[in-house]
């Protein structure tokens, strides 16, 4: 096997067992076994395994920020820009466990989850920055106005994905809408009312 196929058969073995138990609760040993190679093979490719995790999680916040990037590329509006962001992540979750940021790990992972966190956040921020320029466009505080939406759709988001992990027969398109459904419900009454 190519030294770059060992290693994403790596990384794919221990983001399913991460995902799963936690970084706590799974050892280099195991995550060797399940990818078919000896410890010190792991290590030829991560120096650690604070180093595979940090890996994983930058992983996921480059790959979730180039699919809504190009989600929302190929559609005009902001309902439909929305929609798009939506349906790239949760087509995200679909194909691979989403890690969580592991509250049990050391400062350094803490740090690096919230850095993964911050990015998925401007994410978020650009697209509704561009969908709801109107809405925001007036407020003293836009950059605050955003940000507060972003996060609570964010948090929306992750907790819809933790669901779907219980629920895995409901069709992607299902959560796509329901998010959907509340998330441009409040962003209209937020404009209506002309609360900022």
């Amino acid at each position: 096997m190519a030294a770059a196929e060992r290693r994403e058969q790596i990384a794919q073995v221990a983001q399913r067992l991460f995902a799963e138990r936690g970084y706590r609760a799974v050892g280099v040993d195991e995550i060797a076994r399940g990818a078919g190679v000896s410890p010190p093979i792991l290590y030829d490719h991560f120096d650690s395994k604070r180093g595979l995790y940090a890996h994983l999680l930058e992983r996921q916040a480059g790959e979730l920020a180039a699919r809504v990037a190009s989600g929302t590329a190929e559609v005009a509006g902001g309902k439909a820009r929305l929609r798009a962001a939506f349906d790239a992540f949760f087509a995200l979750v679909e194909e691979q466990p989403l890690l969580a940021g592991d509250r049990t790990v050391d400062e350094e992972l803490r740090a690096t989850a919230r850095q993964r966190d911050g990015q998925a956040q401007a994410v978020l921020i650009e697209v509704l920055g561009g969908s709801s320029a109107r809405l925001f466009a007036d407020a003293p505080e836009r950059e605050r106005a955003l940000e507060l939406t972003a996060r609570m759709l964010q948090g929306g988001l992750l907790a819809l994905a933790s669901w779907w992990r219980e629920h895995p027969e409901t069709p992607r398109a299902v959560l796509v809408e329901h998010a959907m459904a509340i998330a441009w419900t409040g962003l209209r009454a937020l404009r209506k009312n002309g609360r900022r």
